[in-house]
């Protein structure tokens, strides 16, 4: 029956999650369209949630939850110190790694998006576009430390639920700032930011 629960939660929430990622990607498209500004803002959205996929959702969730699964049968004082120890850890690799990459943002832009190069103008706005979106690795990452706790206490609607909290902010980003043009995509990135610090604060 738990087990039913469970994946009926899960799968509730993922569904409603898809439905507004659906929503988002069309409105991007409207006020967007598909020239400069879209292009850029696609790469500095692509880049930290792939680092996210990479090491928050795929990696790290994979190596943490069993791991603090068998410290919990060891006791809560056993587990409370594993968890401390794994989240500094975590946040300071986090930091740095954001740190080296806002310093080195062109050269980062080069790597990702090399079409990009032959394009100077569309090149600054990328790079000032991941500049902005980056730090959304830090938040989001340190929420899926939270969701791996979660996880491992048999609770799975938080982690299903939390990406609905990105669609929403930029979805209401898209509709009360259309009428910005040009420093629309700026809000949007903004937004991406702002996002996964809110879900960071609803996994704590």
């Amino acid at each position: 029956m738990n087990l039913l629960k469970s994946t009926g939660t899960f799968g509730f929430y993922t569904i409603i999650s898809r439905l507004l990622g659906y929503l988002r990607d069309i409105l991007i498209a409207i006020f967007l369209g598909t020239g400069m500004l879209a292009d850029a803002f696609f790469v500095a959205f692509r880049i930290p949630n792939t680092f996210r996929r990479l090491f928050a959702e795929g990696t790290f969730n994979a190596a943490f939850v069993p791991s603090y699964s068998s410290e919990i049968t060891k006791g809560k004082k056993q587990s409370n110190k594993f968890a401390n120890d794994i989240f500094n850890l975590l946040f300071l690799g986090l930091l740095f790694l954001t740190i080296i990459i806002e310093i080195f943002m062109p050269a980062f832009v080069s790597i990702i998006a090399p079409g990009f190069v032959g394009d100077l103008e569309k090149m600054e706005v990328a790079i000032n576009l991941t500049r902005i979106t980056f730090p959304f690795l830090f938040f989001i990452c340190l929420a899926s430390f939270f969701s791996a706790i979660l996880n491992s206490h048999n609770k799975f609607a938080a982690a299903a639920a939390a990406p609905i909290i990105l669609n929403i902010v930029l979805i209401l980003v898209l509709i009360f700032s259309k009428s910005l043009g040009d420093q629309l995509v700026y809000y949007l990135s903004y937004g991406v930011s702002f996002a996964g610090f809110l879900q960071l604060i609803f996994f704590i």
